[in-house]
């Protein structure tokens, strides 16, 4: 995959991660606001609860001391009336009423103007459930209702005891109209409310200014009364919009950070590395002067000037090479042709040794013609192989040059020959490879003797094919097959002999091949342990290896 599209991927994968991470960061911190606004409203109701049980419990020891006066046990007498008095203005009850044994009120003071006592006075108070837990000696809260005021009110009542006789009832009464019973729940937030209420009504209620709240409520231990605290919804939203809005300010500023730091790599790094590729392929393609140049960082400009410096050199060599083939092909070529001629003459008009002579002038004249005609080859192998790489079966390349070769047939003088090839065998090559075949056998030809036993194989596996050319002559020297595999760089000590096994190792590396000279098995230069050649070429990607094969003699 080019390094351009794995860029991109990882760009994109890191955009998307990092919307993730935001994503998921914002849904944490609405997640914390939800959760700290619903633990702030428990936390809120909880303690208006115990605020008004306490107050609730306060109003009771309130009842329970004022019933210690033994002026309020003195039915019927000013003295009661008046200690009554000081007991409501003493108090924050909004009024307050003494009963006899009997239930029937005695006594009767309240704070609402207008109200006249004496129409309480005298009635009979003996159904009421406050009343009779306070007759009964116990202290009792009220559920609320409705009284004779006409106000709804709440009675805490106490029993009054004289000489361990209870004697009559204290009862405390709030008007929850106008009480400040509730006023110590109201906070200084205006965006919270409480709502006080039992099973039937609602006590009391400052939620009304809001259209939609997050509610939590809690029992009161005093009175089966329940407090519901309220936070204003539209006051939690604007915290989530609020956040929203730095969240997605904070997304921008990476997201654009992200985007802007991968805008710098990519003019900064990617696409040199794209410039640089494409300076290396019109380097590959001969086009020395071809290609992009590089701007920006020193590093890129000094490999600007290498690559100058690189497409200088190749075009000076390749040019040499050239004017090199040129001569070899045109003015050496023309003179050896002169040469081989005059000799041939003098062959033809001579006699004995001068005959000789001019025989061996016209026999090297001609393997210099050869040797020129096959340096040919070099100048074809310096076009780059195109964009479609070409495909040969190499398993018929083989036969035919075998054949045409003439090393198969019925003649005695011929080797003895073993061909072991698949059905087919596709590689990743040119026509060239016939060439390379045919200097190899050549090479049997020339140097393995007269009788030579040769072995011709062509192997295929899932990424190579593989053509191995063994016979049983003096073989390659092992300097000289170091040269050619390049594990021993030329010199004066050690070159090769000529240009075959040149030709053939520029051949298979021109399709990304390898050629392959076995070691002997004895380091005696003198052995006849045979000469192995193995070219390996890459297979072609939609061709199966071939399992089955042919072998002939």
């Amino acid at each position: 995959m080019r390094l351009v599209y794995r860029f991109g991927i990882a760009f994109l994968v890191v955009i998307l991660v990092a919307g993730a991470v935001l994503a998921v960061t914002f849904d944490a911190h609405r997640t914390d606001v939800e959760e700290s606004t619903n633990a702030s409203v428990v936390d809120r109701a909880e303690l208006s609860a115990s605020i008004l049980d306490d107050r609730l419990e306060e109003q009771r020891r309130t009842v329970a001391v004022g019933t210690i006066n033994p002026d309020l046990a003195a039915h019927g007498t000013d003295r009661q009336d008046e200690a009554l008095e000081r007991f409501v203005e003493s108090t924050a009850f909004d009024g307050a009423s003494l009963v006899d044994e009997d239930g029937e009120v005695q006594s009767f003071d309240t704070t609402t103007p207008g109200f006249e006592s004496e129409a309480v006075v005298g009635a009979d108070f003996s159904d009421r459930t406050y009343v009779q837990r306070g007759l009964a000696g116990e202290q009792h809260v009220s559920d609320p209702f409705r009284a004779q005021t006409g106000n709804t009110v709440v009675v805490i009542s106490a029993p009054i005891v004289v000489d361990g006789e209870v004697v009559g009832s204290l009862n405390g009464a709030s008007q929850l109209e106008r009480t400040g019973l509730f006023d110590i729940l109201n906070g200084d937030d205006e965006r919270e409310a409480i709502t006080v209420a039992t099973e039937t009504e609602t006590l009391y209620s400052t939620a009304d200014r809001f259209d939609e709240t997050v509610t939590r409520s809690a029992d009161l231990e005093t009175v089966e009364w329940t407090v519901t605290a309220h936070r204003d919804r539209a006051a939690v939203d604007d915290r989530i919009n609020r956040l929203a809005v730095f969240q997605a300010v904070s997304g921008v500023a990476l997201l654009g950070s992200i985007v802007v730091f991968g805008g710098w790599v990519y003019r900064s790094k990617i696409r040199r590395i794209g410039q640089f590729a494409d300076r290396v392929k019109a380097l590959e393609r001969r086009q020395y002067d071809a290609g992009p140049s590089f701007e920006g960082a020193t590093e890129w400009r000094r490999i600007d000037d290498a690559l100058e410096r690189l497409g200088t050199a190749l075009a000076r060599r390749e040019q040499m090479l050239l004017v090199l083939n040129r001569i070899l092909r045109h003015n050496l070529r023309n003179s050896l042709n002169v040469v081989a001629g005059r000799a041939s003459d003098l062959e033809e008009r001579l006699d004995g040794a001068e005959q000789e002579s001019a025989r061996e002038i016209r026999l090297a004249t001609g393997e210099l013609l050869t040797l020129a005609d096959r340096a040919r080859m070099t100048e074809e192998l310096l076009d780059p192989v195109g964009e479609e790489s070409p495909r040969i079966d190499l398993a018929a390349v083989v036969h035919e040059r075998i054949v045409q070769f003439g090393l198969t047939g019925d003649d005695d003088a011929k080797p003895n020959l073993t061909v072991t090839v698949p059905d087919r065998a596709v590689a990743v090559c040119g026509p060239e490879v016939a060439v390379a075949i045919d200097e190899l056998l050549a090479n049997i030809a020339d140097h393995a003797g007269s009788e030579p036993t040769v072995a011709v194989t062509v192997e295929t596996d899932d990424e190579t094919v593989r053509i191995r050319i063994a016979d049983d002559g003096p073989g390659i020297p092992a300097d000289e097959a170091a040269v050619i595999t390049g594990n021993r760089a030329i010199s004066q000590v050690s070159h090769t002999g000529g240009i075959g096994l040149w030709l053939v190792d520029w051949i298979v590396s021109q399709y990304d091949g390898s050629l392959l000279i076995p070691p002997r098995e004895s380091s005696d230069a003198a052995s006849d342990d045979g000469a192995t050649v193995v070219l390996e070429f890459p297979r072609a990607p939609d061709s199966a290896p071939s399992d089955g094969s042919e072998e002939q003699n």
